[in-house]
């Protein structure tokens, strides 16, 4: 059976994006003449379906807003920008249409009313990251569709979830780490700045209680000031032979002190991330990791919401997406007694 073209790929074609290759596709405006001609021709090219794509277009198609914070979506270096793509991407394959609000937080988020004014054009919306909670319940208050959160979560709120199973992916870390023959762990993150990484504590304390090894509060690292969020990490001097790290970034800033002590990883001691995207890093290449299955957390916030337009009443739900470990170079096995 021949592959489908999709809409993303015509926009990689073209290089433009996947809702401006809908919008030329269903003859909205805000497309130039130039770039619609060019997006059609491309998509004749490709073999593009264009008898589905009109039957799909005499239907009523949804719109869902996606919101997230200014400081987690710089283009093409952040995790949530990633996420953000995984989004879109899964909306376009179902002809669903985005529209994204990038809040200014620390100027207040006066700039959350110019998405949900739009609202009656917006069946729904999915919020990627953290929001401060004054903003968070704004946007539960004032928006017309069904919300779904996309790796964050906070109880209380009349929402739907998506979060990566931060406590069974970290508990799989730390059982990575003592079949590999490590004994003395330590953990890394600062579990009061958010909900992940407290859960990953959790895992973690799991991992080391039911193997009977202590949790030596010596070695329980945060990665930043809780006040400032300036990231610091504050080595003791007697160190563990591993560490499992709430994030590949706190990972990062780790391997950057190791590195001014002259320890090597994983010779001296070794090192295990959780998420698997540590951007513009050369450690990237040797940390192994627990990956957060980005593309199956978006296809589980665009199927939720898409459920919770059809059926609104159904109870509210927090989903857990699992992974698996990527294994690279940063852990080494340790023979005989540690």
């Amino acid at each position: 059976m021949k592959k489908q073209v999709t809409m993303r790929e015509i926009a990689e074609a073209v290089n433009t994006s996947v809702v401006t290759v809908s919008n030329a596709m269903t003859g909205k405006k805000g497309v130039g003449e130039d770039l619609r001609r060019r997006i059609l021709e491309t998509a004749r090219e490709l073999g593009y379906d264009f008898s589905a794509a009109e039957k799909r277009a005499k239907e009523r198609v949804l719109t869902l807003g996606i919101i997230s914070s200014r400081r987690y979506m710089s283009e093409g270096s952040s995790f949530y920008w990633e996420m953000y793509q995984n989004t879109i991407d899964t909306a376009s394959r179902k002809n669903v249409l985005t529209m994204l609000e990038m809040l200014d937080e620390e100027g207040g988020g006066e700039n959350l009313s110019s998405l949900l004014a739009a609202r009656p054009e917006i069946d729904g919306f999915i919020v990627i990251g953290r929001i401060g909670d004054g903003l968070m319940r704004q946007i539960l208050r004032d928006a017309k569709g069904p919300v779904v959160l996309l790796d964050f979560y906070r109880p209380g709120y009349r929402c739907d979830a998506v979060l990566s199973d931060n406590y069974m992916g970290t508990y799989r870390t730390v059982r990575y780490l003592i079949d590999r023959g490590h004994r003395r762990i330590g953990f890394i993150g600062t579990g009061r700045t958010s909900r992940n990484v407290t859960e990953r504590y959790y895992g973690f304390c799991r991992g080391m209680q039911e193997s009977g090894l202590s949790i030596e509060r010596e070695w329980l690292l945060e990665d930043r000031d809780l006040w400032t969020e300036t990231p610091r990490i504050a080595l003791p001097q007697e160190l563990p032979t591993a560490f499992v790290c709430s994030s590949d970034y706190s990972a990062g800033l780790l391997y950057r002190e190791l590195q001014k002590r002259g320890l090597r990883v994983p010779e001296d001691i070794s090192v295990i991330g959780y998420d698997d995207y540590l951007y513009g890093n050369a450690f990237s290449e040797k940390l192994t990791s627990y990956r957060v299955d980005m593309p199956a957390m978006a296809r589980e916030a665009v199927r939720m919401v898409l459920q919770r337009i059809r059926a609104p009443r159904q109870p509210y739900r927090v989903r857990y997406v699992d992974s698996g470990i990527v294994e690279r170079t940063s852990v080494r096995t340790i023979r005989g007694k540690v």
